[in-house]
């Protein structure tokens, strides 16, 4: 199973979600090691970021699916949803 995460970039006022079959706090501290390119330019030591599980427990496909659809709603104005790069 697997879920849907978000990550929220209070600092940059960028946005990013996700899907991990792993615990989120985990895939949090691969992303901070620069695994994800998209995000690599947050800066995890000063930039005030949150992460937040958003759903848990679903098929690998409908976590994606999930993080999709969380990226094409409309960011508070100001923010900007950063584009996963998965399918």
């Amino acid at each position: 199973m697997a879920k849907t995460y978000g990550m929220y970039n209070y600092t940059k006022k960028e946005r990013y979600y996700g899907k991990t079959k792993r615990v989120v706090p985990k895939r949090r501290e691969e992303h901070a090691t620069g695994q994800t390119q998209a995000i690599s330019h947050w800066n995890w030591r000063k930039d005030k970021i949150i992460t937040r599980t958003i759903a848990k427990g679903l098929p690998p496909k409908k976590a994606t699916d999930k993080a999709h659809e969380l990226e094409s709603r409309k960011p508070p104005r100001g923010w900007k949803t950063i584009q996963t790069g998965g399918k």
